[in-house]
């Protein structure tokens, strides 16, 4: 017999992955026979090693790892011709599936194997090791020893010896051997199939179902089987029929397969082939013994095909040969070309626009499995589709297009499905282009020429093309129009997100090119907000371009964004265009936002104080609130007239603004004291903050004043009461104390409430010696959380009095 001798005799019904059932056990016996001498085997685990025949073999597991003695086994098992060995199994504790393991002989000083099994080495999903199997059959058992990985191995079991090696009784050494590799639980539950003839020739499948990922052969992977080529065949390469040896294939599980063909013969046919008598193929849960009716190597080409009690659903099959065809033969090749997986929707005449229409029905999931395989022409029978499916049947369709092996030609379905106005086809679109550098032609094609996609379609390119976007971007705005706002708006800020990606000079060769409109310039300026000032010069003809002879009030109006940009940034032709529309714009809005734009402008100042008088009231507010950033002896006397004259109250307010940010003035504090009288509470209130922000001790009166006026607005009265605290108005912490005890007290009303609170605060200000004796009443047990919340607060307030 040759080295690798097949043990297919007695192996064909072993099992891999099942031992004999055997006792825990720390001590065995093989006795004498067979030639070979008794050998008595001892555990000792506190030794952390295996005494047999008086040698002692270590252990390979760190002492931590040992098991409880009731956990090992030794088990002695006959080999045939009299003679047994002995085997021992010691489970680690701290990890499932691993085990030190050895086989004994007597009289062999050295164990035949010793090692650890099991999964020992890698990432989880990729681990490798070794096993040791004890196949029963009959009065004797077969010794196996072998690799495993975990990523190959029969569907439905956990392990599946690679490379197995025997334990020949005659020479007690381990050599190679071909074996089954199913169990005898998995080969008594096979369901019988007879595969029947098919014709000369394999069906053409709508969709590629299986795709070979590795098989037991080395060097082999299997791929052949499932390549589509008849004239590629896939061989077991091993001594006597190959039994046992399998290919590992992947199937959509939630496509059900209701038959498959084979052809084991290609066209030309070695000499030395074989064909399969029988096989097995085996999913995640069932297992079916396929028969061939004759020797299909004597038909070259011809397909078999093989029909399915019932529809099988797994994700995992696997080819296990059986028996063959040997035609006498000393070394047959026992071989298969092709094997084809069929759906329900491959029936005779069907084509994947059927397919692409089922993508709306029940059945629409499984429609877009087989449609993801079926190769480039699914994306074609989608595209065709797509218009006559619902929303979930786009999403599918999307799936598919998602599918497709160049993201370049499904980008033009995608960016259709981009811009659905509902379900989840314009996510799924989204993400495979955001990944799809190929679609930036497609999306910067259907921006410039689709108006109603130029929304979905500009975020999407300035992601995946960045700086590449802006030109395209560019020209959607020069022709988006102003009737469109919000279209307006996502061009621009999807243009700044492409100008983030860009070199600084792009901007300029963008805004200088004067085939563009200066409107549609101007659009550009306002998307890049402050970018601008790095193109300054294009920007100040851009805007000369626009604002010659006399321009409608929009482009007056959102020229002043860009404007107040460039004199910011110290650009004094910008600040004198800001300052002449201030006061001498005929459109009250455009000087409202000139004066807007003009906070912190210092050629701008004297313009803004003017303004102060503008007949239109929005106006004089504008003014006086950038007037707040740099309140100059100008900006305040302005601000003390409008105080005193102004007949609207929100330009009132807008004016003690002005004044509390003013530098320490008698007369300001003055005026603030007297603005406490005005008719309106929101010029009061306005005037209390700015003196507790100035503290004005001079004010406190006045304050207590209207705190105690019954009549005066809630919210006015909070504010003075704040502001008592502000102003260290130590005479008032009594009369701030019996407010501050109202919080939380029911009945009391929302304004006695908020009073309440600017008491509190006031007192936290104040910081009083006594402060939580006289905040005791809410800092009960039984006062509200919130009340006792805010008292704690006030006690660890840094006050600001001293």
């Amino acid at each position: 017999m040759t080295r690798r001798t097949s043990l297919a005799l007695a192996l064909l019904a072993a099992a891999l992955s099942v031992s004999l059932v055997a006792r825990a056990e720390t001590h065995g016996v093989a006795p004498a026979g067979g030639g070979l001498p008794a050998l008595d085997v001892r555990v000792d685990l506190q030794a952390g090693a295996v005494v047999a025949g008086g040698a002692k073999v270590p252990i390979d597991l760190a002492k931590g790892r040992l098991p409880p003695e009731a956990q090992v086994v030794t088990e002695t098992v006959p080999i045939g011709s009299g003679r047994r060995v002995v085997h021992v199994r010691v489970p680690a504790s701290d990890a499932e599936g691993i085990a030190w393991e050895a086989i004994f002989a007597g009289g062999k000083a050295a164990p035949i194997f010793a090692g650890v099994t099991g999964y020992v080495s890698g990432d989880p999903g990729e681990r490798t090791g070794q096993a040791v199997r004890i196949v029963p059959s009959g009065a004797r058992s077969f010794v196996l020893v072998g690799s495993i990985r975990e990523d190959l191995r029969v569907c439905g079991q956990d392990a599946t010896l690679l490379d197995p090696e025997a334990l020949y009784p005659a020479s007690l050494d381990l050599r190679p051997a071909t074996v089954q590799r199913l169990t005898p639980e998995q080969q008594a539950a096979a369901q019988q199939i007879t595969a029947v003839d098919a014709g000369p020739h394999l069906e053409p499948a709508l969709a590629k179902m299986l795709v070979a990922t590795d098989s037991s052969v080395p060097g082999s992977r299997g791929l052949e089987l499932t390549d589509g080529d008849p004239s590629t065949v896939w061989t077991e390469q091993r001594p006597g029929m190959g039994q046992g040896e399998f290919v590992l294939m992947k199937a959509p599980h939630d496509v059900p397969i209701s038959r498959m063909q084979i052809v084991v013969a290609p066209p030309n046919p070695a000499t030395t082939g074989a064909a399969p008598k029988s096989f097995y193929l085996v999913t995640g849960t069932e297992t079916f013994l396929v028969t061939l009716p004759r020797d299909a190597w004597l038909q070259p080409g011809e397909a078999y095909e093989i029909r399915f009690p019932r529809p099988i659903q797994s994700s995992c099959l696997t080819l296990v040969l059986n028996d063959a065809y040997t035609r006498n033969l000393p070394h047959p090749d026992v071989t298969i070309a092709e094997l084809a997986a069929y759906s329900e929707f491959d029936a005779p005449g069907a084509t994947l626009d059927d397919v692409a229409k089922k993508l709306t029905s029940n059945s629409g999931p499984v429609a877009a499995q087989v449609l993801e395989r079926a190769g480039p022409a699914a994306l074609a029978a989608v595209e065709r589709a797509y218009d006559g499916l619902d929303t979930r049947g786009r999403a599918l369709a999307i799936d598919v297009a998602a599918s497709h092996e160049q993201c370049d030609q499904a980008a033009p379905l995608l960016a259709r499905a981009l811009c659905e106005p509902s379900g989840e086809a314009p996510r799924k679109a989204r993400e495979k282009l955001e990944r799809c550098k190929g679609a930036v032609g497609v999306l910067a094609e259907r921006l410039r020429n689709d108006a109603a996609s130029r929304a979905c379609i500009a975020p999407t390119l300035a992601v995946i093309a960045g700086a590449d976007a802006l030109e395209p971007i560019a020209d959607a705005l020069a022709s988006a129009g102003d009737s469109n706002a919000p279209v307006r708006d996502v061009l621009r800020s999807s243009f700044a997100l492409a100008l983030k990606a860009a070199p600084a000079e792009r901007l300029g060769a963008l805004l200088g090119d004067t085939h563009r409109s200066a409107t549609a310039r101007l659009e550009m300026m306002r998307a890049a907000a402050g970018q601008i000032t790095q193109a300054a010069a294009q920007s100040d003809r851009t805007l000369d371009e626009l604002l010659a002879g006399t321009p409608p009030l929009r482009a007056r109006y959102l020229a002043l964004g860009p404007l107040g940009e460039l004199a910011h940034a110290g650009d004094r032709t910008a600040a004198a265009r800001l300052a002449s529309s201030i006061v001498k714009d005929t459109d009250w809005p455009v000087r409202a936002r000139a004066a807007e734009v003009s906070a912190g402008v210092p050629d701008a100042t004297t313009a803004l104080v003017e303004a102060t008088r503008d007949p239109e009231p929005r106006v004089r507010e504008a003014a006086l609130q950038s007037l707040v950033a740099t309140p100059t002896p100008a900006g305040v006397g302005a601000a003390r007239g409008v105080l005193a004259s102004d007949g609207w109250p929100f330009v009132k307010a807008q004016a003690v603004a002005v004044l509390a940010k003013s530098p320490p003035s008698s007369d300001v504090d003055a005026a603030l004291v007297a603005a406490l009288h005005d008719d309106a509470a929101r010029v009061r209130g306005a005037s209390l903050l700015a003196l507790a922000l100035r503290r004005v001790g001079s004010a406190r009166k006045a304050i207590r004043e209207r705190l105690d006026e019954e009549n005066e607005d809630g919210d006015v009265r909070a504010m003075a009461a704040r502001a008592l605290g502000a102003v260290c108005d130590a005479s008032s912490a009594d009369r701030l104390t019996e407010l501050a005890r109202k919080l939380g007290v029911p009945g009391t009303s929302e304004d006695d409430q908020q009073i309440a609170v600017g008491a509190l605060v006031g007192l936290a200000a104040m910081q009083p010696p006594d402060l939580r004796a006289r905040l005791a009443p809410l800092l009960k047990s039984d006062a509200p959380p919130q009340v006792r919340h805010a008292a704690e607060q006030a006690l660890a307030a840094h006050g600001t009095c001293h």
